[in-house]
């Protein structure tokens, strides 16, 4: 028994070791979240990795986005393939329609307040009562015609314009700074509950290969007694 126990016990102890070692590794990743001192002297590895050198990581992240995630190409390309296109079309339609409807029934309001007001004369009312009767005739095909050609050329301006301008506005974007200070503004417990989360399976994996290797290297110490 006591033989067994001599050679069962390195195995064993070095498994929980690196069990331990590993546990407490990825925990000091973040932990303690703030620093610790005793008698004013800072803890040594107080605060966790993470927490203690989070602006250096949020800078080498941000970098990492702005390079390679969200470049100024990519980023055009998103706005080109988002549709804005048809979307912006769409609203100036509904605009002008709205801006032409206005302007008919300004024009019929005006005749009808001219007529009944008694502001122009008689031949000017024929006119006016026939014009007013045409605008109800004609009224659509004109509005719809109206609406035609400035549709046109609103869309075609304001898409020239978008084209000239996206590139600058793209540029001025300061994706880093965003990046970093939406980094600096998160809650240390939240980013390790994100960080963790994500990455939980991993981890769990890298505690148990810790205990794997320990208990590897104290089987090892056994062999080698029995051998030497």
């Amino acid at each position: 028994m006591e033989n067994f126990l001599h050679y069962i016990v390195p195995p064993l102890l070095g498994a929980f070791i690196g069990y331990i070692t590993n546990y407490l590794a990825i925990k000091m990743l973040f932990r303690p979240f703030e620093e610790k001192r005793v008698f004013g002297l800072r803890i040594p590895f107080t605060p966790g990795l993470i927490p203690k050198r989070r602006e250096e990581i949020a800078t080498a992240i941000a970098h990492t986005i702005e390079q390679h995630l969200l470049t100024k190409d990519k980023l055009h390309r998103l706005f080109e393939e988002s549709g804005y296109k048809e979307r912006l079309k769409l609203r100036i339609e509904i605009i002008l329609d709205q801006m032409v409807d206005e302007v008919f029934r300004d024009i019929q309001e005006s005749l009808k307040e001219g007529v009944s007001l008694g502001k122009i004369n008689i031949k000017t009312t024929v006119i006016a009562i026939a014009f007013e009767k045409f605008v109800e005739k004609a009224g659509e095909k004109i509005k719809e015609k109206l609406k035609k050609q400035m549709l046109e050329k609103a869309s075609d301006s304001i898409e020239r314009n978008i084209e000239e301008e996206l590139p600058i506005i793209l540029s001025q974007l300061n994706i880093r700074k965003m990046v970093v200070d939406t980094f600096m503004e998160m809650d240390i417990q939240t980013l390790e509950k994100i960080v963790i989360g994500f990455s939980e399976r991993q981890l769990k994996h890298i505690t148990y290969t810790g205990a794997i290797l320990g208990f590897l290297i104290g089987l090892f110490q056994d062999v080698y007694i029995l051998l030497f």
